[in-house]
């Protein structure tokens, strides 16, 4: 699957990290509530500009970027 971050940027997500995106899309939540699996994830994410990182002065802290869009598979 494709998420739409600008009208000319798409980037590709798998089905885990789909899951992920919408298991944790409501709220922020902090790199350390994490496991650290997910805490990979979650940088792999951000680094792909689905999440938006914020550098506490101990701890990161994630956020959904809200302009992302899913779009259907394309070619």
């Amino acid at each position: 699957m494709f998420i739409q971050i600008a009208p000319r940027v798409k980037v590709f997500v798998t089905d885990e990290q789909v899951n992920f995106i919408k298991a944790h899309s409501a709220t922020h939540f902090k790199h350390s509530e994490l496991s650290s699996q997910h805490a990979q994830l979650a940088k792999l994410l951000a680094d792909k500009a689905v999440f938006v990182r914020k550098k506490l002065d101990d701890d990161v802290q994630y956020a959904l970027n809200r302009r992302i869009r899913f779009v259907r598979n394309e070619n």
